[in-house]
C-alpha cells in the first residue's frame, strides 16, 4: 500500500480562523463544510477531489519544551457536496499501515457511503506522513536473515538508534494518537465521528472511544483485537486451530484430497526436516545456500491463515517442500519480508506493540499458550528480543480495561481467521452494550462482501444497530485450494 507523498500540503498559521459553514438540509440534516484554508491535493489511487492539511501537536505532550510533530490529514469531501458533520475514519492496522496511503482502498470499500459523509484520513504519528518511523529488517544483500528472522536482532538495534537520534520512541503510542485525532477533528470543525476500524486499528478505536466518548458516533470493528489480550501470546492457538480446519477442509474437497491425500503426514515431516536444521535452500540472484529456520517458515505459514484465499494454497506449498522443492516457500517469506518494509512503519509496530502487549506476557502463561501448536514459542520470543532493544514505556495495567459503552457498534468477524479468532470477539464484544455481532461464514481477517456494505451503509444511515440482521453475511462458501 505504499505510495509516493501526497503533494501541496498547507501548514496552518495559528492566525489562521477556519471558517465554518453550517446550513440545513430540507430533511433537519446539518451540513458541514470543510475550512477554505485547507488546500487541493492528490491521492495516488483516488481520482475524487481531495483537500489536504496538517496541524502541529508535542510530542510529548507532558514536556512543553518537547519537539513538535506534524500531523498530516486528507480529507475526500462527500460526492453531492453537502457534507454531514459525522466524517468516517478509517483506523488502520499493522500497527503501521498509513490512513493516507490507503485511501484507494477506504474509497473503494467505503464510496457508497461518501454521498453525504466526507472520508477523513490522518496518518497517526509515525506512520506515513505523520513521521513515519521507518526500519528496513529485509536485506536484499543477505536475504538469509529473513529466512531466519522476523525482526533481525542487529537490525532491529541498529533502527532503534538511528531513529532515537530524532525521535522519542517511548511517545507513540495509542493514546498519543487519540490525542492527536482529537486535535484535527476540532481543528476541522467536525461533529461526531464514524470509527471505521479493522485489525489493530480497533485498538485505536477502543482507546479513542474511552479517552474521548463524546466525539464518537458510530463504531466499526472488523477483526478486533481486545485491550485486555497480550499479542503476540495468543497467535500460536489461533493459528493451530486454523491449520486444523484448513487441513479438515482440504479433506472434505474432492480435488484437493486427491491431490494430496496425507497432507497431515506431509506437513509434520516437512516440520521435522526443518527443526533438524538441515534444510538449506538457494536464493535467487545468491550464489551458495542459505538454512531455513523452522520457525520462520512457520510464522509465514500463520500469515497465510488469515484468510481463506491465501489458507488455500498452504496444502500446495506443502506438498512441494515434500517433494524437495522448498523455492515457493522461499520466495513467499522473502516477498513479503520486502512488502512489510513498504508497507508498514516497522518502528511503530514496535514502539506500541512493546508497550502494550510484550510487558504484558506472563511466562507462566507461554507454556499452555504455545504447547502442541506448530508455531511454538517462536514468533513470542522474537518479539521479546526486539523489545528488549526498542525503546519503550510500559502502558499503565488501567489502560487494559476493558472498554464500556453504549455507542452504536458493529463488530465484524470471519470464522476462518487464524489472526483474530472469533473468541477475540466474545473477549470484547461484551463492553459495547449496544452492538450487533456479524460473523461471515468461511471468511478471514478484515475481509469485506456487498452484504457487509449493506449493513455497513444502514447502520451509519441511522446510527443505529436496529433492524439489521446479523445472520445476512452467512452463506459464503470457502474458496477453492490450489492443486497445482
Amino acid at each position: 500500500m505504499a505510495s509516493p507523498p501526497l503533494v501541496d500540503h498547507l501548514r496552518f498559521p495559528c492566525s489562521v480562523l477556519f471558517a465554518l459553514l453550517l446550513t440545513t438540509f430540507a430533511t433537519g440534516q446539518i451540513e458541514h463544510a470543510l475550512p477554505s484554508a485547507l488546500q487541493s491535493c492528490s491521492v495516488p489511487g483516488v481520482k475524487r477531489s481531495t483537500r489536504c492539511g496538517r496541524t502541529k501537536v508535542l510530542e510529548n505532550p507532558v514536556l512543553p519544551g518537547s519537539r513538535k510533530l506534524e500531523i498530516h490529514f486528507a480529507v475526500i469531501p462527500a460526492a453531492k457536496g453537502h457534507a454531514r458533520p459525522d466524517p468516517i475514519v478509517p483506523l488502520l492496522g499493522g500497527p503501521g499501515e498509513s490512513a493516507i496511503d490507503a485511501a484507494e482502498w477506504s474509497v473503494h470499500r467505503l464510496e457508497p457511503m461518501l454521498n453525504d459523509r466526507d472520508l477523513l484520513l490522518v496518518d497517526q504519528r509515525g506512520t506515513g506522513q505523520s513521521g513515519a518511523l521507518r526500519c528496513h529488517f529485509f536485506s536484499p544483500d543477505d536475504p538469509a536473515e529473513s529466512l531466519q528472522n522476523v525482526f533481525p536482532p542487529a537490525r532491529v538495534e541498529s533502527c532503534a538508534k538511528d531513529l532515537a537520534k530524532h525521535a522519542d520512541l517511548t511517545q507513540y503510542s495509542y493514546q498519543r494518537f487519540a490525542d492527536d485525532l482529537e486535535k484535527v477533528r476540532r481543528t476541522l470543525g467536525y461533529g461526531k465521528l464514524n470509527l471505521f476500524a479493522g485489525s489493530y486499528g480497533t485498538r485505536a478505536a477502543q482507546v479513542f472511544v474511552r479517552a474521548y466518548p463524546s466525539s464518537v458516533r458510530t463504531i466499526y470493528l472488523g477483526s478486533v483485537v481486545p485491550i485486555d489480550i497480550a499479542i503476540p501470546l495468543p497467535d500460536a492457538k489461533a493459528a493451530q486451530s486454523t491449520m486444523q480446519r484448513t487441513f479438515a477442509a482440504c479433506e472434505s474437497d474432492a480435488s484437493c484430497r486427491s491431490a494430496f491425500p496425507h497432507i497431515r503426514d506431509e506437513f509434520s515431516l516437512i516440520m521435522e526436516r526443518l527443526a533438524s536444521g538441515r534444510v538449506f535452500v538457494q536464493v535467487p540472484g545468491h550464489a551458495g545456500t542459505v538454512a531455513l529456520s523452522q520457525g520462520r517458515v512457520a510464522e509465514w505459514f500463520r500469515s497465510l491463515l488469515y484468510r481463506p484465499s491465501s489458507a488455500a494454497r498452504l496444502p500446495w506449498l506443502i506438498d512441494q517442500a515434500n517433494k524437495g522443492d522448498w523455492g515457493p516457500i522461499v520466495n513467499g517469506i522473502l516477498e513479503d519480508a520486502r512488502d512489510g518494509d513498504n508497507d508498514l512503519s516497522l518502528g511503530l509496530l514496535l514502539s506500541i506493540t512493546c508497550s502494550d502487549d510484550v510487558p504484558f506476557v506472563r511466562e507462566e502463561e507461554v507454556g499452555a499458550a504455545t504447547r502442541n501448536t506448530f508455531l511454538g514459542d517462536w514468533r513470542l520470543r522474537q518479539q521479546q528480543a526486539a523489545c528488549k532493544v526498542w525503546p519503550h514505556s510500559v502502558a499503565p495495567a488501567s489502560d487494559r480495561q476493558p472498554i464500556h459503552t453504549q455507542i452504536p457498534t458493529m463488530f465484524v468477524s470471519g470464522d476462518s481467521d487464524g489472526g483474530t479468532p472469533l473468541w477475540f470477539t466474545e473477549q470484547a464484544a461484551p463492553g459495547f452494550q449496544n452492538r450487533i455481532e456479524v460473523i461471515m461464514n468461511n471468511r478471514g481477517h478484515t475481509e469485506w462482501a456487498p452484504c457487509i456494505v449493506t449493513l455497513y451503509e444502514r447502520f451509519l444511515n441511522q446510527g443505529s444497530i436496529s433492524g439489521l440482521d446479523a445472520s445476512a453475511c452467512s452463506h459464503f462458501s470457502r474458496p477453492p485450494f490450489k492443486t497445482e
